[in-house]
C-alpha cells in the first residue's frame, strides 16, 4: 500500500504534533483499509509441534524509539523471554545531563527524556 508520509517545514513543537497527529490519521487509514478487504486463508492455523528448542527475535519502531523482543520457545511453550524499549538507553543520558544540576532542574530534565519507568513501551 501506498501512503502519504507527513512532512513539515518548521520543527517545533506544534510541528511535531502535527506530525503525530497526521501519523494517527494515515495509520487509522491503513488498518480501514486492511480490515474492510482481509486476505483469503484462514486467521489461524495450528502449529507444528516441535521437540527441539527454537529462539526468535523481533525490532520494531515505538514511542521511543526501537523496541527489541527476544523470546526461547522450549516444547512450544515460552521458556525465556527478553523486552528492552529504547530508555535502557537513554536513562543514562539523563543522569549525564542531571550531573552537577540543582534539583530544581530535575522535573524539566526529566520530562524532556520521557523515559519509560516500566521499562516497556507496549
Amino acid at each position: 500500500m501506498s501512503f502519504d508520509v507527513p512532512v513539515f517545514s518548521g520543527g517545533d513543537v506544534h510541528a511535531r504534533v502535527l506530525v503525530r497527529v497526521a501519523e494517527v490519521k494515515a495509520s487509522i487509514t491503513l488498518l480501514r483499509t486492511w480490515l474492510a478487504k482481509p486476505p483469503d486463508g484462514p486467521v489461524r492455523v495450528p502449529l507444528p509441534a516441535v521437540a527441539e528448542a527454537r529462539e526468535g527475535v523481533a525490532v520494531t519502531e515505538a514511542f521511543r524509539g526501537d523496541l527489541l523482543v527476544w523470546l526461547r520457545l522450549v516444547g512450544g511453550r515460552v521458556a525465556r523471554g527478553h523486552v528492552r524499549d529504547a530508555s535502557v538507553f537513554q536513562w543514562p543520558l539523563l543522569e549525564a545531563a542531571i550531573e552537577n544540576n540543582i534539583v530544581a532542574d530535575f522535573p524539566l530534565c526529566n520530562k524532556s527524556f520521557n523515559c519509560s519507568y516500566s521499562g516497556h513501551d507496549l
